[in-house]
C-alpha cells in the first residue's frame, strides 16, 4: 500500500472502464474512479494505492460531461447493477464499441474499423426475465435486494428497474408471504433460513426457486405461492454450507406445480429447468441469435459447444442436414434432447461432455463444416482452441461476453482464419457488459485445380533453378519484432529505446498499430517523450528492416 492512500487529489476522467467505471492517470498511473465520465474532473480521495493502480472516490465534482444525465433509480451507485445509467443511451453504445474495439485491437491486432457499430437493445428498461436476490433479517423482518457497492451488505430495494416489471410486483408478494408467515432468514451457525429469492417468468408464467439451508417450509406458505396466477413451478434448493460461492446446490425439491417452464424464443419452443441458463433479455437475445444464424451458410454438419439447454442449435437447425449440441452438464443436455423432442427436431441431437474432447470424436467419424461457441466469460481454453484448429471449419460463429477473452481466442485463431464480422449487441443496457458475433472464415480456399508440370531442360519444361528464384522471390519476410528493433539500435547508437518510443514513431509515420498491440496499452499512460536521438534511430531501425521504404 503507498503512502498517496488517503490523500484528496483532482483528476480528470480519460475514459470508461470494463466495469463502468471511470478512469483518469495520476502522475502516469490509473486511477479508477466510480461515477465519473470522461471529461470530467473532480476532487477526489484515494482510497487504494498499489503500485500499478490506484482507486478513488469523488468528493465533489467540478464538471459535468455533456452525456450525463439524472440516473432514473433512486439507489444507482450505491448497488453496483448499473454504473452506466447516468451516461446517456446513445453514449453506453459507443462505450461498448469502444471497450470491444480496445480490446481486439490490443489482443488481437485488429484494426480499429472492423468492429461495428453496437446493435441497441428494444428496451433499456424492465428486460431482465429474472432475477437472484439475496435475502436478510433487519429489524426482524425479512428484506430483499442488492449487495451495496463493495460489500456484503444487502440494500433492500422497492423496486429495480431493470427487472421485468411483473417480476417486482410478484418478487414483493412473495417476501410479503414469508414476512406473513415469520419465515427466519439464513443463519450460517445453524445452516438454516432462508437465503436467496430466484424468479424468472416469461407472459404471465413463472418460476420460483427458495434457496435455503435444512428448512422444511410451511405447508400454508406454499399453498398460498401455488394461489398466486401464473405461479407454474414451485422449487426448493437446499443449500446449508455457508463456505459455497454457488447458488445451487444439487439438492431440489418440487413444492408445487411442474419443474419446467416452457418460453418461446421467435419460432422454437423451449422448456427451461429451474437450473438452466437463459438469457436475461430475451427479445434483444432473439435478435443476436437470428444475426448469428444469417452469417452461417447452408451446410452438412454443424457443431454447437457450449449448447446449454439447446435454444441456438435449434434455432439452426434449418442449416445443416446434421446439428450436433455438446454441453458439459448432464442436467442441461437432457434438457436439451426434451427441446428437441417439442421441436419435432431429428437432425438436431445432444451430446453430454467436454466441448473439446467431443469434437476430436466427432471428426473421427465426420467433417465438421461450421461451428458456434458461446463460451463462458473465461472464453475458449486451449483445449478447445486446438480442437478448432484440428478439425479447421469452414466458418466459426463466436458469440462472446467478454471482449478481453474474444480478443485473445481470436489472436490464437488467425493464422487459420480471416476475421469477417464484429458485430457487438447491447444485452444489458445500463450496465458495461456486452455481448459480441464474431464471424470468422477459413483461409483455405474451397477449391484445388490439379496442374501437371514437368521439370527440366526442354520445351514446355520447368527448369528447377526458375522454381528456386522464384521460391526466394515469393519466401514471407521474417516478422520484426519491438526486440529486434531495439537490439539494432543498441548495438548501433549503444543506448536502449523504450517499446513506447517506437510505437510513438511508429503511430507519428501512420504505421498500423495491430502490429505491436502490447504497446498501445502502454501509451495510454502518461510518460515522457522520446528525445529527438531517439527519434532519430528508432527511424533508422524501421528503415533498417524495411517497415518503410524511405524516411
Amino acid at each position: 500500500m503507498e503512502k498517496n492512500q488517503g490523500r484528496t487529489v483532482t483528476v480528470t476522467a480519460k475514459k470508461i472502464g470494463i466495469n463502468g467505471e471511470g478512469i483518469a492517470y495520476l502522475e502516469g498511473k490509473p486511477v479508477f474512479v466510480d461515477q465519473l465520465l470522461p471529461g470530467e474532473t473532480a476532487e477526489i480521495v484515494l482510497l487504494d494505492s498499489q503500485p500499478r493502480y490506484a482507486k478513488g472516490q469523488v468528493v465533489k465534482r467540478l464538471n459535468d460531461s455533456p452525456q450525463r444525465v439524472k440516473p432514473q433509480c433512486p439507489v444507482q451507485g450505491r448497488c453496483s447493477g448499473c454504473p452506466l445509467m447516468i451516461l446517456k443511451p446513445e453514449a453506453q453504445l459507443q462505450v461498448k464499441r469502444e471497450l470491444v474495439q480496445e480490446a481486439l485491437i490490443k489482443y488481437a491486432g485488429l484494426p480499429r474499423g472492423k468492429v461495428q457499430p453496437v446493435i441497441a437493445s428494444p428496451s433499456g428498461l424492465g428486460y431482465r426475465n429474472q432475477c437472484k436476490l439475496p435475502i436478510r433479517e433487519e429489524r426482524g423482518r425479512l428484506v430483499n435486494g442488492l449487495f451495496e457497492e463493495g460489500s456484503n451488505r444487502v440494500m433492500p430495494i422497492a423496486h429495480c428497474l431493470i427487472h421485468d416489471p411483473d417480476l417486482e410486483a410478484l418478487r414483493k408478494q412473495i417476501l410479503a408471504l414469508a414476512n406473513q408467515f415469520r419465515l427466519k432468514a439464513y443463519d450460517p451457525k445453524k445452516g438454516t433460513g432462508l437465503r436467496t429469492l430466484v424468479l424468472r417468468g416469461f407472459e404471465g408464467q413463472y418460476q420460483c426457486v427458495l434457496v435455503s439451508g435444512e428448512d422444511s417450509l410451511p405447508k400454508g406458505f406454499i399453498e398460498k405461492l401455488k394461489a398466486i396466477p401464473g405461479m407454474t413451478c414451485i422449487m426448493q434448493n437446499i443449500n446449508p454450507d455457508k463456505r459455497t460461492r454457488q447458488l445451487f446446490s444439487n439438492r431440489w425439491s418440487l413444492l408445487a406445480g411442474e419443474d419446467r417452464l416452457p418460453v418461446q424464443f421467435g419460432d422454437v419452443r423451449l422448456s427451461l429447468s429451474c437450473a438452466s441458463f437463459f438469457q436475461l433479455n430475451r427479445p434483444q437475445a432473439l435478435q443476436m441469435m437470428r444475426m448469428a444464424a444469417s452469417l452461417i451458410e447452408p451446410c452438412d454438419t454443424l457443431v454447437e459447444a457450449y449448447s446449454g439447454v439447446g435454444g441456438i442449435s435449434l434455432m439452426l437447425k434449418e442449416k445443416a442436414k446434421t446439428i450436433i449440441g455438446i454441453e458439459f452438464a448432464p442436467e442441461a443436455v437432457e434438457n436439451a434432447k426434451e427441446n428437441a423432442r417439442l421441436n419435432r427436431a431429428e437432425n438436431v441431437r445432444f451430446v453430454c461432455g467436454d466441448a473439446a474432447k467431443e469434437m476430436k470424436k466427432i471428426i473421427c467419424r465426420t467433417k465438421i463444416d461450421a461451428v458456434v461457441v458461446d463460451p463462458p466469460r473465461t472464453g475458449l481454453d486451449g483445449a478447445m482452441i486446438e480442437s478448432l484448429r484440428q478439425c479447421q471449419p469452414k466458418q466459426i460463429v463466436y458469440i462472446s461476453c467478454n471482449p478481453a477473452t474474444l480478443g485473445k481466442n481470436l489472436k490464437e485463431l488467425r493464422d487459420l482464419y480471416e476475421v469477417k464480422t464484429v458485430i457487438p449487441f447491447d444485452m444489458f443496457p445500463n450496465t458495461p457488459h456486452v455481448e459480441t458475433v464474431v464471424l470468422l472464415s477459413h483461409k483455405k480456399t474451397d477449391s484445388v485445380i490439379n496442374v501437371k508440370v514437368e521439370f527440366g531442360e526442354g520445351e514446355g519444361k520447368v527448369p528447377l533453378d526458375n522454381i528456386a528464384k522464384r521460391a526466394a522471390a515469393y519466401k514471407p519476410k521474417e516478422r520484426v519484432t519491438y526486440k529486434m528493433i531495439k537490439e539494432y539500435i543498441e548495438a548501433k547508437y549503444g543506448f536502449k529505446v523504450h517499446t513506447a518510443y517506437i510505437a510513438e514513431v511508429k503511430r507519428d509515420l501512420g504505421l498500423p498499430m495491430y502490429v505491436a498491440p502490447n504497446a498501445v496499452e502502454e501509451l495510454k499512460q502518461l510518460r515522457k517523450h522520446p528525445t529527438q536521438e531517439k527519434v532519430e534511430a528508432i527511424k533508422d531501425a524501421l528503415k533498417h528492416y524495411g517497415i518503410v521504404p524511405n524516411i
